[in-house]
């Protein structure tokens, strides 16, 4: 059968969705036949309704599925009408984070045929033979169907448990044909995204793993967030990566692992393996500052880990306790920078403002604590209260969530659905432009006397004057990051997105490795982002 599957992927980084390669890779495995709409304004142009129902005439599929994030959904829906009136004989399906968050939601709303929850790969397929063979659907794990639609008749909707976890040791490799993959990598500099696990003990209030966890274990699928947790073996990874290398302009790799480092024995596997295969690439890791000391960092740095990345989110030791349940100290997360700074590996810290109750102080505590880090590059966002997470009960809770806001937010950069007063949103508003300002401004660096005028200037502008001049400020942090890197004066710039501000060492010595490769944008994004 010819399986589409929609990827709504609009004012996002772009990348690989590994959900559908896993999906795909299933499906061709079993013999089916896979092709993807991949909706991302930055690869191709958007198609309108009637241009997406001609993709569909055009492929002819049996079945369609949508992969979707919460501030996608709405796209996905709009998509799905669209296809139902014109071929009303095509089941839809939806899956994604968004559909695990808010299983109910979605089937009580009735906009897809099938609702898939969890990591539903062989739940698909089985829908797909299934649905192939003329056979009832209505039973298969995973899935939901809402009331009175194609598959379930009844008045109320079929909520069918979880199943198991699908086995990593065995399941079909990633087809990652079904993406425009050299498109891909050239649009982001030979740069390429693969998971070698899934899964995350940690429960972070702003994260989906926590919720992941308690729907398995509530529905008898899984004993705990250890089971959670699992490692695809690592000479299948060693031999993914060397089809990639071969196959594409890649030219780094990105372990995309919500925690690459919590095994360690499984780091010290691979790290043998990728050396043994004489591999070559560097390659980027995300870690926990808890679980992250010299050891790993020398036996990162020794295959060739190039950067490091950990989730820093707050500065407030308040902030991280109370709202994020993030029980680490200060000293510990300077002492695992440090830790990877001793051997040579470029940091990068995911910070986020404008949390449940966060204030100013505390927001500038977190700028303060990455000038005395020195990271080499901290990527912020702004809280969005991601439906079904911990943290947006929370904030729901409180009463801070702005719904209408929240629905038309199409990311979680450039502005906050919370309320927050008139002055504390229009600090965030300014953060989200240049955030990076100010710790330049607090650093002990020698730029900091060219910041905190800066600082100064747009502190005191009020909301009609920020307006007026704020997509002037990315220009002014270029130009001035221009000319700092020519004098020489460390600092922090925007670079390679609006929201990420890198270290001018580290600008420098990119420039100068990259500067032969055809594919090598120096800025990285352009001053209209």
């Amino acid at each position: 059968m010819r399986v589409l599957l929609i990827y709504p992927n609009l004012d996002c980084p772009i990348g690989v969705n590994h959900g559908l390669t896993m999906i795909s890779g299933v499906l061709k495995q079993a013999g089916h036949e896979t092709e993807l709409v991949h909706v991302n304004e930055k690869l191709f142009d958007v198609p309108t309704p009637a241009e997406l129902v001609e993709r569909v005439r055009a492929y002819s599929p049996g079945v369609i599925g949508f992969s979707v994030m919460s501030q996608q959904y709405a796209w996905a829906v709009e998509a799905a009408a669209a296809i139902r009136a014109a071929e009303p004989g095509i089941p839809l399906v939806v899956g994604g984070v968004h559909c695990t968050m808010v299983p109910d939601q979605v089937t009580a709303e009735g906009h897809f045929d099938v609702v898939a929850v969890g990591e539903s790969e062989l739940a698909f397929l089985e829908f797909v033979e299934r649905y192939e063979r003329g056979e009832d659907v209505s039973g298969i794990a995973n899935l939901r169907f809402p009331p009175r639609s194609r598959f379930n008749r009844r008045l109320t909707p079929i909520q069918n448990p979880v199943g198991a976890f699908p086995d990593l040791e065995s399941i079909a490799p990633n087809d990652y044909e079904l993406f425009d993959m050299r498109r891909i990598t050239r649009s982001k500099n030979g740069w390429m995204g693969i998971l070698t696990s899934r899964g995350c003990p940690y429960k972070c209030t702003y994260c989906f793993n926590r919720e992941v966890v308690d729907l398995y274990v509530e529905d008898g699928a899984a004993k705990s967030a250890k089971d959670y947790l699992r490692h695809y073996p690592v000479p299948r990874i060693l031999d993914e990566i060397e089809h990639l290398v071969a196959s594409y302009d890649v030219n780094t790799l990105i372990f995309d692992d919500d925690l690459f480092t919590l095994s360690r024995p499984y780091v010290h596997e691979f790290c043998r393996g990728y050396k043994e295969r004489e591999i070559g690439l560097p390659f980027v890791v995300n870690a926990h500052v808890q679980v992250f000391d010299d050891e790993m960092a020398f036996t990162l740095a020794d295959a060739g880990c190039k950067i490091v990345k950990y989730g820093l989110e707050s500065g407030s030791a308040r902030v991280r306790k109370e709202i994020l349940l993030r029980h680490m100290s200060n000293a510990t997360i300077k002492r695992a920078f440090q830790a990877a700074h001793a051997y040579g590996i470029h940091t990068t810290a995911f910070v986020m403002f404008g949390l449940p109750t966060e204030t100013k102080e505390e927001v500038l505590e977190t700028l303060r604590l990455c000038a005395e880090v020195g990271m080499g590059r901290f990527r912020w966002a702004l809280f969005f209260p991601f439906p079904g997470t911990a943290g947006a009960k929370l904030a729901e809770e409180l009463g801070l969530i702005d719904h209408d806001k929240a629905a038309e937010l199409g990311n979680y950069f450039d502005g906050t659905c919370l309320r927050f007063s008139e002055d504390m949103q229009l600090f965030l508003a300014k953060l989200g432009r240049v955030g990076h300002w100010w710790t330049n401004a607090m650093s002990d660096w020698g730029c900091a006397p060219h910041y905190e005028p800066l600082v100064a200037e747009v502190e005191s502008w009020d909301r009609e004057t920020f307006e007026r001049n704020k997509r002037d400020l990315h220009r002014r942090d270029r130009e001035l990051s221009e000319r700092l890197l020519a004098e020489g004066v460390r600092h922090y710039s925007l670079r390679y997105t609006h929201v990420m501000a890198v270290d001018s060492d580290y600008v420098l010595a990119e420039r100068e490795r990259m500067k032969d490769s055809p594919f090598y944008v120096p800025v990285g994004y352009t001053l209209d982002d």
